[in-house]
Order: C-alpha cells, then structure tokens, then sequence
C-alpha cells in the first residue's frame, strides 16, 4: 500500500493522528483550547437571527474532511430540483487560486479556478453554483441575482455570518469524531457534545448498517477514454490502482476490499490537483478513481482508468424527514 500524503506517515510512527491521540495530539491541546474559545466568541458575535430572502440549508460536519457532504447536497439538488424547486448552491472554493473571489461555475470553469466540489456539483446537477469563502457574500449575490427557492451551503456550519434555516449535520459510522480532540489536536470543529445542538444528524454509512442516513452505491464504473461502463464486479479478484484526493478515502477502500479487489492506494491530500505523471505505473492493472477525482483529470484520457460515479442511497426514514422539513421551508 502506497500513500502520497504525510499525515499517513506521523500516524505510522505513533506521532500524529486524526482518530488517536500520540504525542503531537497532546502538545496541541493548549493550541485546541484557543480554537474553541475562539470560536465562541466568533458564534456568539456572527450568528445573528436574521430574516433570509431566500432558505437557506446548510450541509456540514463537525470534523475536518470527507464525510460525504457534496454527495449530499448532489442528491438533495436533484431531490429538490425534481419537485420543481429552483435551487443555488454555495461551494466555498478550498484550496482554490482566489478563494475569495466570487464566481458563477460554468462549463470553461477550471478546478484551480472554483474548486473540484464545484465543478462535480455544477456537473451533476442543474443548478446555480457560485463558488466564494465568504459565504454571506455568496448568498446575497445568489439572492439578489437569481429566482431561487432554496440555497444550499456544501460545508460551512461554522461560518456564522451565514444566516441558516436548517443545519442538516452528516457523521460517519465509524469513529464519527476521530480522536474527540477539537483542532488542530484533533478533526473536530466543535466539542462533541455540540452534537446535540443539532436536529437533523445523516449518519453515512456501510450498507448493512442500521443506522439512519445513507451509503455509497459502488456497482459500476466509467471509462476515461470512451464513457463506457464496466460492473464494478468484473473486477472482483483482481488488482487495481486506486488514485485519490478526497479526504477520507478509508470507506471508499473498505467498499472496495469488501468487493475482494486487492488495491494498491496512492492517497493524495484533499483537493490535490492531480496531473497525468500520478498515472503513470509499469503494470497493466486498471486504474479506479473517485468522479471528483474525475473532474480534475476530464482531459488526461487515460487508458484502462475509470472512475467511480459519485451515486449515494438515502434511506426512506432520512427522505421522510427531510421532506417535512422541506415542505414546511419551501413555501413558495
């Protein structure tokens, strides 16, 4: 197993780690302290109630990284858009050129430019994305600029200038808050008793889980060279190439393990703008990566590559709540 990111490589030698507690978790504690008493202060100051023209919903997490917020709010743009609800999305363009610049996603948009969650967001659904850190300032242009019944934010629970209508809070399965340590000691946001403050918590999830909230479907996936699909299933009992930059490519791998596929990872840091040289190998084993993944490397056409199409099944029981939620805010 190979891995390009270092935080792999501290918590290899027991020095630092997002779901233990080694030796630079502790020294950081005093640093974690200063975070959460900033961040009560910026709550206490920004979040004001206000009255928003236009709902706004708030996908996020407590943790730092991927717990599947943009598959989310993918699924509730085409959930909303089905019932003919017009929708704008808010991306905050991480590790973008000018984050704060703000820009409407269209089809010349680049990832440098507006980020690969804006881009897979614009491309899988037909709404308005507009892409800009300062959120508050996303929203009253999308407001202002457009008809739009609703407005999603991908992430920004914390960011409290925004003036939110509902938080719908996603947590994994699995060590849903890591080490329990609040930045930079550890992945949260928020002390984990803040949990409670939220109403409408989505648990992402294995498939046999009973938990509420939703899974990934993995069943196929798509060629890079010609759009054709393959069963994810032929590839049972084989050995494959991962290539990744999200941030919690751990569920992504269990999934793919359970399906007896023997991988060899080369894990990048999230948003890594991944270029042709980081698909290089000198085998002929085929080569898996995630659609956002995907959108970074729309014109590499690499051979015997694929990636996996970001589909996720929302339980019956999350659809059910979210709907009554839903009617109520989006009276239009």
């Amino acid at each position: 197993m190979l891995n390009k990111s270092k935080l792999p490589t501290l918590k290899k030698f027991y020095l630092y780690s997002l779901d233990n507690i080694y030796i630079l978790n502790i020294l950081l504690i005093p640093l974690s302290l200063i975070y959460i008493t900033i961040n009560f202060l910026k709550k206490n100051i920004q979040l004001k109630r206000r009255i928003n023209t236009v709902p706004v919903i708030v996908i996020g997490n407590l943790t730092v990284g991927g717990t599947g917020k943009t598959s989310l709010v993918i699924w509730l743009c085409n959930y909303l858009t089905s019932r003919s609800y017009n929708v704008g999305v808010i991306s905050g363009g991480y590790k973008t050129i000018n984050p704060r610049n703000l820009e409407i996603v269209n089809g010349a948009s680049t990832p440098s430019e507006v980020g690969d969650e804006a881009i897979l967001i614009s491309k899988k659904t037909k709404c308005i994305v507009c892409k800009c850190k300062d959120r508050k300032k996303a929203y009253e242009y999308l407001a202002k600029n457009y008809t739009l019944d609703a407005i999603i934010s991908d992430d920004g629970l914390t960011h409290y200038k925004l003036n939110r209508n509902l938080n719908i809070v996603i947590v994994k399965e699995t060590k849903p808050f890591g080490n329990g340590l609040v930045l930079p000691a550890g992945p949260l946001r928020e002390l984990p008793s803040s949990i409670k403050n939220y109403e409408n918590i989505i648990f992402n999830k294995n498939k046999k889980s009973n938990l509420k909230g939703f899974y990934y479907d993995v069943s196929n996936a798509i060629s890079l060279i010609d759009s054709s699909e393959i069963d994810i299933f032929d590839i049972s009992g084989t050995t494959v190439h991962l290539v990744t930059a999200i941030a919690n490519p751990d569920l992504l791998i269990k999934d793919l393990e359970r399906l007896n596929i023997d991988l060899i990872t080369h894990i990048y840091p999230d948003h890594h703008l991944l270029n042709k040289d980081d698909f290089k190998f000198k085998d002929n084993y085929k080569v898996l990566m995630t659609e956002k993944d995907f959108v970074k490397c729309v014109n590499f056409k690499l051979e015997n590559t694929y990636y996996l199409p970001t589909k996720i099944v929302v339980d019956n029981d999350i659809k059910i709540m979210l709907n009554d939620k839903l009617l109520d805010l989006l009276k239009v």
